[in-house]
């Protein structure tokens, strides 16, 4: 498969990846800022935190006097309104395609693994993801450190080298992370704006939607 041929497994970002979660954590983060007396983020005002690790987004949001305490409205918050929560459009399509190559795969995200765990259940995806899923807070350090894709691939007890990887992603974060692992990059990405980062870090692969990367793979067969 073109570019693929050097590519033993795959991992995946979650957020903005393969579901589309934005309008879903804004409106969470919204209702924890709620708890706190907080005034409303807009959509454009809770961009600026998208995609930042755990640990960074519940202290520049909330105070480090909160995070705790705001993690548990958030996670509360969440785990009663999964079902909100939908794929990205060619999401399902796109892990299929992936499927059928026989290639294993894995979730490496800053979201917390239960939530992403009970997510993947709600969509019917577990038998796309044979390896383990890592969650915010289980490696050394979230992303943009390599910790937690290291740690995926460790687990996953495949035996195989970070290059021989490919993580999927559309931050800044994603790109970072890959690339210090070593591995290869496919950025999925719709404003043409942020592929700058991509192409600085030489990713491999470059679309701006789940349903281009298929056909992509699906020419390339």
């Amino acid at each position: 498969m073109g570019k693929l041929e050097r590519v033993k497994a795959v991992f995946w970002d979650w957020d903005g990846t393969l579901v589309d979660s934005y309008a879903f954590l804004h409106k969470t983060h919204n209702h924890v800022r709620e708890k706190f007396s907080m005034p409303a983020f807009s959509v454009t005002e809770f961009g600026n935190y998208f995609g930042k690790p755990r640990e960074v987004l519940y202290r520049d949001i909330y105070g480090a006097d909160n995070i705790d305490e705001a993690k548990g409205y958030f996670e509360t918050f969440v785990l009663a309104h999964h079902d909100e929560i939908q794929p990205m459009v060619g999401a399902a399509r796109l892990l299929g395609v992936f499927a059928d190559t026989g290639l294993p795969m894995g979730i490496v995200t800053n979201k917390k693994g239960v939530l992403v765990r009970k997510e993947i259940t709600n969509h019917g995806w577990e038998k796309f993801f044979v390896c383990p899923t890592v969650g915010a807070g289980e490696a050394a350090a979230d992303k943009p450190s390599p910790a937690p894709l290291l740690l995926a691939l460790e687990k996953s007890g495949l035996n195989i080298e970070p290059s021989d990887v490919l993580f999927v992603g559309d931050t800044e974060n994603d790109v970072l992370c890959a690339h210090a692992a070593g591995a290869q990059i496919a950025f999925i990405e719709e404003d043409l704006s942020k592929h700058a980062i991509a192409k600085e870090y030489k990713a491999s692969l470059m679309f701006r939607n789940c349903d281009e990367f298929s056909d992509y793979l699906l020419q390339s067969a």
